[in-house]
């Protein structure tokens, strides 16, 4: 006998205890470590792809159209209360036909699944592609049985109720149909095949990391595996769990037609195709269909859906009105369980690096610890969405999905076993660069002496070369948060030796801390840095608002002689191969005491080639930036699109340019026909890390073809650029 849900026994055995065949641990066998899938080409380059996906935000459970006094006879003390008293609630719904001239299911669900961007489309719910309502026999997208209909209910008929039920029927893609099949849904960490999402609805785009945006699949029929995207795979958990709840056998109350028993298991075994209906039929795999529940909350499209099925069906899925009973039916968390959530996890720091933030923070006790979730914002504050597929095991985690040149909002929370989940830690930010060497920092400060405060500013260095025109030092005072003052930078800097320049910023004032912060804010807005000095602090208003600085870990006095100043000392090309040392003679405008610049090692050569056309929004940009040794992280960014164009990227290896320049031109990454979509801001950013063994002088041309969705032929081309390996 395989694993059921509790409170579900099976048909051949004696009946079980609530609960007594579950598997206890949630999650389990569904494949919890992630790994990534980075296409390799020529010259063995390895291409690791981020795009800025903005996904909709994780919002609080609202109260969905749930007629009064609906649920008013359900009772949750024990599984299996719940079961039975739920049941009698949502069965004998309304037979809709399958296709009739009438209204049919084609009706319902292009209803249920409308696009909130245009009423005249619909979303579908595996490619989350928006078409335009056509009714049946189309060629773009058809009706899928997220429970397939070959797990016992093949064979249409006026008296096969699942295969009609339109909380079981989706609009999906038809090529992803089909490739979906009747897999079961699980985790597809490793050897599958993707199959990525379109931008809609605020969710969705995006390829290349997994899990990402997208879905997975390996294999076919009982064995094989669909790993729903993040951003439905709650939906079609809450709509097997619903499945398994609706049809217990028996017979329809108003039809008198016999229904099946379906049963949602962890053992694959049971899972069986039929040519005919059966009484009996399963469905899987529920550890992950759970860890789907929680990953993925109800959403408001979610509700909407369950809202226009109801008005049809005359029957509702429970699990999207009361997420909270699936605790109940499948982890036996009934009321009086384990209501407990861990306590929030603390000490969370963010530190950026090259197309990647790292995480860390402490350990949470708690015996019954499943793992942690970690959110992510383009905003401080929120609205944040989850970055980990699955629970993360340790007190720390590793996010390559970040876009480079921007700035990044982090929360963590912790699990229990039965999916209490904490409150958030603290908010912690990192600035994310294509290369951290290509950003400035701050590299001295002096705020305090004896006497009157003599001579204060802050020094900034960065790459010799870079214009520091729109970059801004915002100061905030520790007492309240506000920000107190503001300095506009400008100017190139100058070659220091070491290919790093620095750029001196007087101040009149300069608070004496206890403490106090000064941000670094990039002309695009974004707080490069927030540092403090005699303490932590959180920024209030501004561009830091809401963030927690990060103390230097050194100080003046009023005792401190004039004259001396904080100093980064060591060796490097970055802030974060430098170590802020105690008061030392000032050098504003010069290397530091203690210091070595050596940043040529991040020098490439690249150069605009132009070449461009000028699109609906101007001309189209290429930037190339980074270094271009091995191991070292280069990148292009793409600018000035329209939101979720298509884009092909084309680079050549031959003696002369691309496309406009002429020569060889090869897809990018190296197989024809591959795509990339820019995000709703209009940009798009690709990150790779430069292979070993690329011969010096050695020349790589690359352009981008954009074709703008809004326009018809809008097809534009970008300037190309040239990269010159040292």
């Amino acid at each position: 006998v395989g694993l059921l849900a509790p409170g579900r026994s099976s048909p051949n055995t004696l009946p079980q205890l609530p609960g007594s065949r579950a598997d206890p641990r949630p999650g389990a066998g569904s494949g919890l470590s992630p790994m990534q899938r980075i296409p390799r080409g020529p010259l063995g380059l390895c291409l690791a792809v981020t795009l800025l996906v903005l996904v909709a935000p994780a919002h609080p459970p609202l109260t969905a159209q749930v007629p009064p006094g609906y649920y008013a006879g359900v009772d949750t003390t024990s599984p299996g209360t719940l079961r039975a008293t739920l049941h009698d609630v949502i069965d004998d719904h309304t037979f809709i036909p399958y296709t009739s001239g009438a209204t049919d299911t084609w009706d319902v669900l292009e209803a249920a699944s409308e696009d909130p961007g245009d009423p005249g489309a619909i979303l579908d719910v595996y490619k989350n592609a928006s078409y335009t309502k056509q009714g049946g026999g189309n060629s773009f997208y058809d009706r899928e049985h997220v429970w397939p209909k070959s797990y016992g209910f093949p064979n249409e008929g006026s008296g096969n109720l699942p295969h009609n039920d339109c909380h079981m029927l989706w609009l999906a893609d038809s090529s992803y149909n089909g490739s979906r099949g009747n897999k079961p849904f699980r985790n597809c960490p490793s050897g599958c095949s993707e199959r990525t999402t379109d931008f809609n609805d605020g969710m969705g785009g995006g390829s290349g990391v997994y899990p990402g945006n997208s879905n997975w699949t390996s294999g076919s029929g009982p064995t094989g595996s669909w790993e729903a995207w993040g951003g439905r795979r709650g939906d079609v958990a809450r709509a097997i769990l619903y499945a398994d709840v609706r049809y217990e056998g028996g017979v329809h109350g108003t039809l008198q037609v016999t229904e099946p028993d379906l049963v949602v298991t962890n053992d694959n075994g049971l899972i069986q195709t039929s040519s005919q209906n059966v009484s009996v039929a399963y469905m899987g795999i529920l550890s992950v269909l759970l860890q789907w529940h929680a990953e993925d909350p109800v959403d408001d499209w979610e509700r909407n859906r369950n809202d226009v099925v109801y008005t049809f069906q005359g029957n509702r899925n429970p699990f999207i009105d009361h997420p909270e009973w699936v605790d109940c039916l499948f982890a036996g968390q009934c009321t009086g369980g384990d209501v407990t959530p861990p306590v929030a996890p603390t000490g969370l720091v963010a530190t950026g690096g090259a197309g990647q933030v790292g995480l860390d923070w402490a350990d949470n006790g708690e015996p019954d610890l499943l793992g942690y979730n970690v959110y992510r914002s383009a905003t401080s504050g929120g609205p944040y969405v989850s970055v980990n597929g699955s629970p993360v095991l340790t007190s720390d985690y590793v996010d390559t999905s970040v876009v480079g040149g921007s700035t990044w909002y982090y929360l963590v929370t912790a699990l229990d076993n039965v999916f209490n989940e904490s409150g958030a830690s603290n908010e912690d930010m990192a600035m994310v660069g294509a290369f951290m060497g290509d950003l400035p920092w701050i590299n001295e400060l002096h705020y305090d002496n004896v006497s009157t405060d003599t001579g204060e500013f802050i020094e900034v260095a960065g790459p010799a070369g870079l214009d520091l025109t729109g970059w801004q030092l915002v100061l905030y005072n520790g007492n309240g948060g506000a920000q107190y003052d503001t300095a506009n930078l400008s100017g190139v800097l100058a070659d220091q030796g070491g290919c790093i320049g620095t750029l001196v910023v007087p101040f009149g004032q300069i608070q004496n801390g206890a403490p106090d912060g000064i941000a670094l804010v990039s002309p695009s807005n974004n707080v490069v840095q927030f540092l403090s000095y005699e303490g932590s602090m959180v920024a209030v208003g501004g561009p830091a608002d809401g963030l927690s600085s990060t103390d230097i870990g050194v100080t003046e006095s009023n005792s401190t002689p004039i004259g001396l100043s904080l100093q980064l000392g060591g060796t490097g090309g970055s802030p974060e191969e430098f170590t802020w040392q105690n008061a030392l003679v000032e050098t504003p405008g010069a290397v530091n005491q203690n210091q070595t610049f050596d940043g040529c090692s991040s020098a490439g050569s690249w150069t605009d080639l132009g070449g461009g056309t000028v699109g609906a929004g101007g001309l189209v940009t290429l930037v190339g930036d980074g270094p271009l040794t091995a191991g070292s992280t280069a990148s292009l960014e793409l600018t000035n699109t329209p939101p979720s164009a298509t884009v092909l990227a084309w680079l050549s290896f031959s003696s002369v340019p691309v496309s406009a320049f002429g020569g060889t031109i090869h897809a990018t990454p190296f197989s024809n026909q591959i795509f990339f979509a820019t995000n709703p801001a209009g940009s798009l950013f690709l990150a790779t890390a430069w292979p070993a063994g690329v011969p010096p002088a050695t020349q790589v041309w690359f352009q981008f073809l954009v074709a703008d969705p809004s326009v018809i032929y809008g097809i534009t081309l970008s300037n190309g650029v040239l990269a010159t390996t040292p």
